[in-house]
C-alpha cells in the first residue's frame, strides 16, 4: 500500500471505538510485529541501528503505541503499512469480544502471510 492510498478514517474510528481499553495489550502484541514485518531493512536500520533488529525495533513500537491515547495511531499505520483487509483480519482473529477483563489473556498468533 502507498502513502498515497487513501484509507477510511470512519473506518478507522469504528474500529478504535470497538477496542476496549483493558484489550489494548493483545491488540498491541498483535499488529506491532506485522508493522515490523512489512518494514525495510532500510526502515530497521534507521529505527535500530541495525538492519535486521526486528526484535528491538518491535520493543520500540510497542513503547511508542502503549498508550492508549495511541489506538488511533496505530491502527492507521497498520492501515497504512500492513493493509486495511489484513488489519482487520488480524483484529477479528483475536475475538476481542471473547476476551474478558482483567483475567491473563493468552494472544493467538495471527499470521499475516
Amino acid at each position: 500500500m502507498t502513502s498515497s492510498t487513501p484509507i477510511d478514517l470512519d473506518l478507522i474510528d469504528q474500529i478504535v471505538d470497538h477496542i476496549p481499553d483493558w484489550a489494548w495489550g493483545p491488540v498491541c502484541e498483535t499488529l506491532v510485529p506485522a508493522i515490523v514485518d512489512c518494514m525495510t531493512s532500510d526502515v530497521l536500520e534507521r529505527l535500530t541501528g541495525q538492519y535486521d533488529n526486528f526484535d528491538r525495533a518491535e520493543e520500540i513500537l510497542f513503547d511508542y503505541y502503549k498508550p492508549l491515547e495511541r489506538k488511533h495511531d496505530l491502527i492507521v499505520d497498520c492501515f497504512k503499512l500492513v493493509s486495511p483487509h489484513v488489519t482487520v483480519d488480524m483484529l477479528d482473529a483475536l475475538n476481542l469480544d471473547q476476551l474478558q477483563p482483567n483475567k491473563t489473556n493468552e494472544v493467538p498468533s495471527v499470521s499475516i502471510d
